[in-house]
């Protein structure tokens, strides 16, 4: 077992300048002159007022009109000497404004029940709440300041500036908001590891200010979401309708159109749920992947329109984004026609019913998976010696990880541009396999068994624990990988790998539980269902296509034995 890493007290202050440097050597030019300035000034400042800058700007602060807002008397640091004299500095550099004047609302979450029941002139009852407190108090006070002046009278409060800027930063370093200095942490704590790919400046996600002000008002949008879904039709309406439009800029930029279609699809399966059809469906409409289609479907037939409804159908089966929606086409579509009486040219999809047995077990703490490989590892003629893993989603994902690593985290313009990514960033999206399909085909054109089983060791061994959105180390032993690369053929695996590449965002999910390797030889894959559990369609998918394929499968349901 490793030692555990020590950081620096101020580890956080290295990570924060590497990120703001990294940004200010590519971006310079496409940051507004306050990002500039924000640099500038923080680059300029003594080392433990970076540290208190640094460590604010991290903290989650008291939301106030004026920036996050914080008391000094509250705030200890062992690394920063002379806190208020770095904080000085951090006002005179316009980082921290001291003592904003505030209403009495946004200064009161600021002190603890305790110490406004002490400042409040009039007599309250300690028993209230929280809330009904701050009510009372600002209800008895026509004068707040005179309840200010006793909160403030020995507090001096600073409220962060410039934290917009900063955000600009971190959009340009991640590509997204969704990522933080913490993924810095998780490296120099050795928790977490990630390849070492080549950052070309030609595969920056930002080729302009505009693109980066879409993005910036996407996450704006993307924060008033829940507010919107909470509050009805009108709000959600209003959200949508500040979304950048297409048209505006970004057609050639495919992460914002994924992640704008993924928002309209939220607002609009909203406004479905609020029976808002007619809105939810021109909303639907500014959508480019699915489901919106089949919403739109949905609701024509909701509101009685057969024939869109029908008609869109048929463009789904014409043109499917994906084997999910080609599904939803055949079987809505031909359910729609033959109830309208519609039947011509719609015919009953191809349903397929698994092999299927019952085991009936004693009940366990133990996850049903695990209870259902034991069963199955003692339950056929001869077992002695049959192994059974639950691998779940994670065999099939983690051979075809090991397998094309190379290619995966190889230099595709626009993959790679921070180095915190687990993934090439069109790893999800439709892009991913067409713009590496020359390499991968010439991978899966030369698989046979001893190559396959060769590339596979060799990074299994070279990349240990380093992160691969396809690899979950810890599901993947030795004993495991061994039998599943001795046993399984290589037309098996190729026609595997196939079907993962042809759609990896919705196909590397509803892979079998278990994979059941007899002693006699072979193996098969085992789909388990506990008591009132239900196949899933993807998971229907993936047995019709091990039909298809001649892999052996069943679904095993789990009943528990009555006492």
């Amino acid at each position: 077992m490793t030692d555990p890493v020590e950081l620096a007290p101020d580890y956080y202050l290295a990570n924060f300048v590497a990120l703001v440097d990294f940004v200010m050597a590519r971006y310079e030019s496409m940051l507004s002159k306050g990002e500039r300035q924000f640099y500038t000034a923080f680059r300029a400042l003594d080392i433990n007022s970076q540290r208190l800058y640094v460590r604010l700007l991290s903290r989650k602060g008291v939301p106030s009109s004026v920036g996050a807002l914080f008391r000094q008397s509250k705030l200890i640091y062992a690394e920063i000497d002379d806190l208020p004299q770095a904080a000085d500095r951090l006002v005179t550099a316009g980082l921290l404004q001291r003592d904003p004047v505030l209403p009495l609302e946004e200064v009161l979450p600021l002190f603890s029940k305790a110490e406004l029941l002490a400042a409040s002139p009039v007599s309250l009852p300690r028993t209230l709440k929280r809330p009904a407190l701050e009510l009372a108090l600002l209800e008895q006070h026509s004068e707040p300041a005179v309840l200010l002046n006793a909160l403030l009278e020995t507090e001096s409060l600073l409220a962060i500036q410039a934290a917009a800027h900063f955000e600009t930063f971190k959009l340009c370093f991640f590509g997204n908001l969704n990522q933080d200095l913490t993924d810095y942490v998780l490296r120099d704590l050795g928790l977490y590891r990630y390849e070492n790919y080549p950052l070309d400046p030609q595969s920056l996600p930002f080729q302009s200010r505009a693109q980066i002000e879409l993005h910036l008002r996407y996450y704006d949008c993307l924060a008033q979401l829940d507010n919107a879904l909470e509050t009805g039709v009108d709000a959600i309406l209003a959200l949508a309708g500040r979304l950048p439009a297409f048209g505006a800029g970004i057609e050639g930029d495919a992460t914002l159109l994924r992640r704008l279609d993924r928002l309209r699809l939220t607002l609009a399966r909203q406004l479905e749920r609020s029976d808002a059809l007619e809105a939810a469906d021109q909303l639907y409409r500014h959508c480019t992947r699915p489901p919106a289609r089949e919403r739109r479907a949905r609701i024509a037939v909701r509101r009685g329109d057969i024939d869109t409804g029908l008609a869109l159908c048929r463009e789904i089966r014409a043109a499917p984004h994906n084997e999910a929606e080609q599904v939803f086409a055949e079987s809505f579509g031909y359910r729609t026609a033959k109830k309208a009486g519609r039947s011509e040219g719609w015919e009953p999809p191809a349903g397929y019913q698994p092999p299927t047995q019952t085991a009936v077990l004693p009940q366990a703490p133990e996850r049903v998976e695990l209870l259902a490989a034991a069963h199955l590892q003692q339950a056929s003629p001869g077992a002695a010696g049959d192994r059974c893993f639950y691998v779940e989603n994670c065999l099939f994902n983690g051979v075809l990880g090991l397998y094309v690593w190379d290619i995966l985290f190889a230099p595709v313009p626009g993959a790679f541009f921070n180095p915190f990514q687990v993934a090439p960033s069109d790893f999800r999206t439709p892009d991913f396999y067409p713009l590496r399909r020359a390499a991968f085909e010439q991978r899966l054109a030369e698989l046979d068994g001893d190559k396959l089983a060769r590339r596979v060791w060799q990074h299994y061994r070279d990349k240990q624990g380093i992160a691969n959105p396809l690899v979950a180390w810890d599901a993947l032993p030795e004993a495991l990988l061994e039998l599943a690369l001795a046993r399984i053929p290589a037309d098996d695996w190729r026609r595997l790998f196939r079907r993962l590449l042809s759609d990896i965002e919705h196909h590397r999910a509803g892979l079998p539980d278990l994979i059941l390797f007899p002693a006699a030889g072979g193996y098969e894959l085992v789909e388990v269902k506990g008591p009132g559990d239900r196949l899933q369609q993807n998971q229907l998918r993936w047995l019709a296509f091990f039909a298809r394929h001649h892999i052996r499968h069943r679904v095993l349901h789990v009943e528990w034995l009555q006492p």
